[in-house]
């Protein structure tokens, strides 16, 4: 079971890597039909790399927002845009999304602004906060869908995740192992919502 440490960043024990989260991004994207246009942010956490991965494996043309340092692995990963947030606003560079999976939430109003690329009929899933009253209202002006993340067993999802991830077609990507007199560590490097995949936590000894 992963152990949730931020939205995007979890730590989680070796040979367990199928994090339920996953289940729920991979509900939110899986009516995708090819083509279709999906923006993931925070796309180089321990969620949003595998969301990038989940959305160009169902055919969609995938945006994702990270630091620049990120952006050539992104693309490795399936990543056809990419943005780096901290020194453009993506909604300058990008629209006509389809689907936007939030990683990051009210922060810097990432939801509301998500709206304004997010053609009508679209769906903004908000992934830390949920729904924000604020969100709802703006969307609905907007003619766009709202969601919220719930973290329930799936375990369809999570037989289907496990599947692709055993054929070699979604990777996971394991920043760090930490052993478990490290946790604060791991927890401390997590926060800083600058990690690359997953950090792990060893339970085994």
């Amino acid at each position: 079971m992963a152990e949730r440490v931020t939205p995007d960043a979890g730590v989680l024990s070796p040979g367990r890597e199928v994090d339920i989260r996953w289940s729920e991004v991979l509900r939110g994207v899986r009516t995708l039909r090819a083509g279709q246009r999906v923006l993931v942010h925070a796309a180089a956490g321990g969620v949003g790399h595998l969301a990038v991965q989940f959305a160009k494996h169902l055919g969609a043309e995938v945006v994702a927002t990270a630091r620049e340092s990120r952006h050539a692995w992104l693309k490795e990963l399936g990543a056809d845009e990419t943005v780096d947030y901290s020194v453009q606003r993506f909604e300058d560079v990008t629209g006509d999304i389809d689907v936007v999976l939030d990683l990051i939430g009210a922060q810097d109003d990432t939801d509301i602004r998500s709206v304004s690329v997010t053609r009508p009929g679209g769906l903004v899933i908000s992934i830390p906060g949920g729904v924000s009253e604020r969100l709802a209202k703006v969307a609905g002006q907007a003619g766009v869908r709202t969601s919220p993340f719930l973290v329930e067993p799936d375990s369809a999802a999570l037989t289907t995740i496990a599947g692709l991830i055993d054929s070699g077609k979604v990777g996971v990507e394991v920043e760090r192992t930490f052993a478990l007199e490290e946790v604060a560590e791991a927890h401390r490097l997590g926060e800083t919502n600058r990690t690359r995949g997953k950090l792990v936590l060893d339970l085994t000894d």
